[in-house]
């Protein structure tokens, strides 16, 4: 009388663990069928999709249209002279005597390519820099050819935020605007943003930390919560450039790589709303635009 049930249990428990066994097997296969092949990536660019041509503009012989032969393709410049753009069809300023190695690397889903040519530029024309917001940035080539910007703690305005897209009101900070002093201590009122004419070379020194918005955070590693954002280590960055683009009577100003100006919000371009000798003032978008923010910043010469 006692082996029935022990064998009844037996004969349960083998049922169940070929019933689960059974479950695991055919789930295994569904994720085997399931899965899908990897995406073919195509073919990287080839050497015909990276060839370029140049050639001088009627306006000058220092500057030099260059055209990239696949407009399929993502083109990113080196113009050989501290520079870069992107586009199949660019031009880049050579206000010195010399020669320069062009780059130009494609990009495609499947990979890059590049090819370079050497540019020669037979006689110096300082006139290409005589103009009005490098003469403003830097001194200009009749000055020191170079001039460090600081944000102007003491200004009220000096740093605010305002509505993207802009209200009735303008470019302004409407939503918050800071007073004097507003922001001590958090790595904002002592970097230096230093332009220079040659090379068109900007230096962004940090004293040891910067100012970010917290949504930023992670991307700052050692960073901690300070007046409303935060304050994160930052080292200097040296030999970086910068570049003004004049377009529908707008300009704005680019810096590169890791470099940046005033508080930091995920972008590298800004607009220049009002320069002079001595004072400047920005306004710059949020990343991603989807916040709806505009930044402001005013600067003043050192």
């Amino acid at each position: 009388m006692v082996s029935k049930p022990r064998i009844l249990i037996e004969i349960r428990l083998n049922t169940m663990k070929y019933l689960v066994l059974s479950v695991l097997s055919i789930g295994i296969l569904s994720l085997t069928s399931c899965k899908k092949e990897n995406p073919q990536l195509g073919d990287a660019p080839s050497d015909e999709d990276a060839v370029f041509t140049y050639a001088p503009t009627d306006s000058s012989d220092n500057i030099i249209d260059f055209s990239a032969t696949n407009p399929d393709m993502v083109n990113i410049w080196d113009f050989g002279n501290g520079l870069k753009g992107e586009g199949t069809n660019v031009h880049a300023i050579y206000p010195n005597a010399g020669t320069y190695t062009v780059t130009l690397t494609v990009f495609n889903k499947g990979g890059s390519n590049s090819s370079s040519q050497e540019v020669v530029i037979d006689q110096t024309d300082l006139s290409l820099l005589d103009n009005p917001y490098y003469n403003a940035l830097t001194g200009g080539a009749n000055g020191p050819g170079f001039k460090t910007w600081y944000i102007d703690s003491s200004e009220t305005g000096h740093f605010g935020v305002g509505p993207d897209p802009i209200s009735p009101l303008g470019n302004v900070p409407e939503w918050w605007s800071a007073g004097p002093n507003d922001k001590p201590g958090c790595g904002l009122y002592d970097d230096r943003y230093t332009f220079h004419l040659n090379a068109f070379k900007f230096d962004m020194v940090t004293n040891g930390d910067v100012y970010i918005h917290n949504s930023f955070e992670g991307a700052f590693p050692g960073s901690f919560q300070n007046l409303g954002d935060f304050t994160a280590p930052f080292d200097d960055q040296l030999n970086e450039q910068w570049s003004v683009v004049e377009e529908d009577g707008e300009a704005t100003l680019t810096v590169s790589n890791n470099s940046f100006i005033g508080f930091y919000s995920g972008v590298r371009t800004y607009k220049i709303l009002e320069i002079s000798d001595s004072t400047m003032s920005l306004q710059y978008d949020h990343e991603p635009a989807s916040e709806g923010l505009h930044w402001y910043l005013k600067l003043r010469a050192q």
